[in-house]
């Protein structure tokens, strides 16, 4: 039977408890999809949880037919607590039952279908393509998480524009470094080509937009906060909302890969693109923005910094990174670093302006 004392040694805050109640009543009486729903929600709950509570929902999510989720939970679990627990036994048998329902259902396919991070490669120019953004109007921030996210305020949109398809890659960073002549990033040997380009600084990409503006007579730039989540307000599944979770399969981040996948970038593409066609803007690698970082909104989300006043100052950024947790991928969840941040999760996309 499940016990709320397992999972939170102290109530962090009254949804948390709320949710796990929920979880909790719905487990033991075995409707396992209401339980399902609940610990979605606690998941979302900046609170410590128990290692128990990967066997939990493991097992909730196998008895829903959910046997990706539930292999990656239990082995979350059985990699956790090895056999100190009591459920340590039942957890490595739902574990191969799990594996064994995965095999097959792969070897009743007429074809072998790869995960979706297996995607054709995507074939890239060096000149970043770009989607089209209507103007238009949305509420920028939210009421859950932390302060920096608030207060939830209704914005518009003036005029469209473009916003890059994908996030700048290796490949095309690389060729402005040629041109220009200056240092290439490090790929910590992850590899180049289309993996989107890490250890960048804002410097690095404001430069990178002004030479490719030059190069094209086209006019690029970092997105502002604003423009960055009015984007990706438009969600994969509806990743806009407080209700909704990215799950194994559904970003490149820490608790959404595969067990066979390494903990790095993945090309660009590698998963859906949102309702405009965008591409990655959850998870893989944090993003910046022009916009400076305040502790609450207070209007200069709305507009790109002046250069030569940053000083002490940190930076926005925004969509979380291949080591963040899948809790966070959210669009109305930001982030800070100093503009001199050199990161291996920390690249960029671009924005082009439209006449």
């Amino acid at each position: 039977m499940l016990t709320t004392s397992i999972f939170i040694a102290e109530a962090a805050t009254q949804d948390a408890n709320y949710y796990l109640k929920k979880a909790s009543a719905a487990y033991n009486q075995k409707d396992y999809p209401r339980a399902e729903k609940a610990f979605r929600e606690l998941l979302m709950m900046k609170v410590s949880l128990h290692a128990d509570f990967y066997y939990f929902y493991g097992k909730t999510l196998y008895y829903n037919g959910k046997y990706k989720k539930a292999a990656h939970n239990l082995n979350t679990f059985t990699e956790t607590v090895g056999n100190k627990s009591k459920y340590y036994s039942d957890a490595k048998r739902l574990l191969m039952r799990a594996e064994k329902k995965l095999s097959e259902q792969q070897s009743n396919e007429k074809t072998a279908k790869k995960p979706k991070q297996h995607k054709k490669a995507v074939k890239l120019s060096n000149i970043p393509e770009m989607v089209k953004i209507p103007a238009g109007s949305f509420t920028m921030g939210s009421n859950h998480g932390s302060p920096d996210q608030k207060p939830p305020h209704r914005l518009k949109i003036k005029n469209d524009f473009g916003m890059g398809k994908y996030e700048i890659t290796f490949s095309q960073y690389d060729a402005f470094a040629e041109a220009t002549k200056k240092k290439k990033p490090d790929d910590l040997g992850w590899g180049r080509g289309n993996r989107p380009v890490i250890n960048v600084s804002l410097q690095d990409a404001k430069d990178y937009a002004r030479w490719l503006s030059k190069k094209t007579n086209r006019t690029f730039r970092l997105p502002t906060e604003k423009e960055w989540e009015y984007v990706a307000r438009t969600g994969f599944k509806s990743q806009l909302g407080f209700n909704d979770l990215m799950g194994l399969g559904d970003a490149n981040c820490d608790d959404c890969r595969y067990f066979w996948e390494s903990d790095k970038t993945m090309e660009v593409g590698s998963f859906d693109a949102n309702k405009y066609g965008v591409y990655d803007l959850f998870g893989n690698v944090w993003e910046w923005t022009c916009s400076v970082y305040t502790k609450r909104y207070n209007g200069e989300e709305q507009y790109c910094a002046d250069d030569k006043d940053l000083n002490g100052k940190t930076m926005a950024v925004r969509g979380g990174g291949w080591n963040s947790f899948s809790a966070i991928l959210r669009s109305y969840v930001r982030y800070n670093n100093f503009p001199t941040y050199l990161g291996n999760e920390q690249g960029f996309r671009l924005l082009e302006e439209l006449e």
